[in-house]
């Protein structure tokens, strides 16, 4: 079972005189998610339940911001953890959770504490290794998943070039980052060793991702994407997932198919966002464009299914909002080859 990013969310997890001095532009926004979580977070787990059921999953993946933070003191950060934690045990799932590390699961005050003090105790009971640090990898059967710190740019690298030398060549490799490799949005800039004097780190990823056939897990985004991009070492397969519901009959927006659609045009999705970096954001999908092998992008949150068949296929299933019929079924291994 796949989840995007939740942002688990109460009002009273927030020290609002906080939010106001440091955060204020962030106040809707929180106002916005615990609505959602309030509203929507329970269909979603019931109908993900239900899902992981019927298709006898193994396990949960949830790649990222499982919580808002912004909370003001470590005390609030701690409460808001352990609430989500509560939560994701009363559900009942008898499966494991495991949790990536999204931007919002530590910032704010006391944030990166409770994460290590707090998260990586819970994620070592879910993986039942121990787990020290959010950079790990988890293999269950023929899978194995690299769990990446993309927060961590000095050592996630070095340590990524280390534990990919353990990938065998009959396990499918993934590579979970909150923040996604390959732009595919209005955001472009949104992607992970994008800052300038970089490139060379991400061309690297890229094409010992490519080596290994690696699919990378993505969130961050809050959008549904699909991407195929070359490399000198063969192609890298992108998805892109959220889980914050803004409803549950949200409608599926700005469906777009096609490399074709794959242009600097893309900022015009989010018309508003950025404006001082609008040219750079254009100048990198721009850069991209020539490598884009498949494409396919659509505005709506909701949960996805990744299976693996008896002929080592890997297959997404991807459903909007909180909807029990899948969105799209896709064979992400033919992706390699396009």
């Amino acid at each position: 079972m796949l989840l995007g990013d939740l942002h688990f969310d109460k009002l009273m997890h927030h020290d609002m005189d906080y939010l106001k001095e440091k955060y204020p532009n962030d106040i809707q926004q929180i106002e916005n998610y615990s609505r959602i979580t309030r509203d929507n977070l329970s269909s979603l787990m019931r109908v993900s339940k239900e899902c992981a059921i019927e298709i006898n999953a193994k396990f949960f993946l949830q790649i990222g911001d499982f919580v808002e933070g912004l909370c003001g003191s470590k005390e609030l950060a701690a409460i808001q953890t352990n609430e989500l934690i509560n939560y994701v045990d009363q559900q009942e799932f008898n499966l494991p959770f495991v949790a990536i590390k999204g931007n919002h699961d530590i910032t704010g005050i006391g944030a990166k504490e409770v994460y290590q003090e707090i998260v990586l105790p819970w994620q070592s009971k879910q993986l039942q290794q121990p787990v020290t640090s959010a950079n790990n990898v988890y293999v269950h059967n023929n899978a194995r998943f690299i769990l990446f710190d993309c927060f961590n740019e000095k050592d996630s690298l070095p340590w990524l070039r280390n534990v990919i030398k353990e990938h065998k060549k009959d396990e499918q490799l993934f590579f979970c980052t909150h923040i996604p490799l390959i732009p595919y949005d209005a955001r472009s800039n949104w992607i992970i060793y994008v800052h300038p004097g970089q490139e060379q780190y991400r061309d690297e990823i890229l094409n010992l991702l490519a080596r290994h056939k690696a699919i990378v897990l993505s969130g961050h985004l809050h959008k549904t994407s699909i991407v195929a991009r070359n490399t000198p070492s063969g192609n890298v397969v992108q998805v892109g997932i959220g889980s914050v519901i803004p409803s549950l009959n949200a409608p599926v927006k700005h469906h777009l198919t096609g490399i074709s659609a794959y242009t600097t045009e893309l900022v015009n999705l989010e018309p508003d966002f950025s404006l001082p970096t609008l040219q750079a954001r254009k100048d990198i999908l721009e850069k991209e464009k020539p490598y884009i092998r498949h494409y396919e992008y659509a505005d709506f949150c909701g949960y996805g299914t990744v299976n693996i068949n008896e002929y080592n296929e890997v297959n997404l299933s991807i459903f909007a909002n909180a909807d029990k019929a899948a969105w799209a079924h896709i064979n992400l291994t033919k992706l390699f080859n396009v």
